[in-house]
């Protein structure tokens, strides 16, 4: 059966915008598909791998989060996102931008600063 990518890349990403650690098995079984077919739609409308598209999501709610919501512990961000350890949140951040979640916030706050 031949799929419109493009319309399940729609469908993917709304789903994930809301729950943006989905796991590849558990999204295709909801979206009734198979994971094939996601990872095929994922790449054809971003050009990266599903595990890469999920990545940048996740570290645009991270920083998101982090900038919104500064009263905010790292830990309750961690889980506000999905992730089950914070512990694995920070080893993510630092993996993806080089710098603890806490070293980012004080970033963020800097560049406002500079704006300012």
């Amino acid at each position: 059966m031949a799929y419109d990518l493009i319309g399940l890349f729609s469908r993917v990403s709304k789903k994930m915008e809301m729950t943006p650690y989905s796991q590849l098995h558990a999204l295709s079984q909801n979206l009734g598909v198979g994971r094939h077919t996601v990872e095929k739609a994922v790449k054809a409308a971003t050009g990266k791998s599903f595990r890469e598209y999920r990545a940048c999501l996740l570290l645009e709610h991270a920083r998101l989060q982090l900038e919104h919501h500064p009263n905010l512990s790292i830990k309750e961000i961690a889980f506000n996102i999905g992730f089950h350890s914070h512990r694995s949140f920070c080893r993510f951040i630092k993996a993806t931008v080089g710098r603890s979640p806490t070293e980012l916030r004080e970033l963020d706050d800097i560049e406002k600063e500079a704006v300012a």
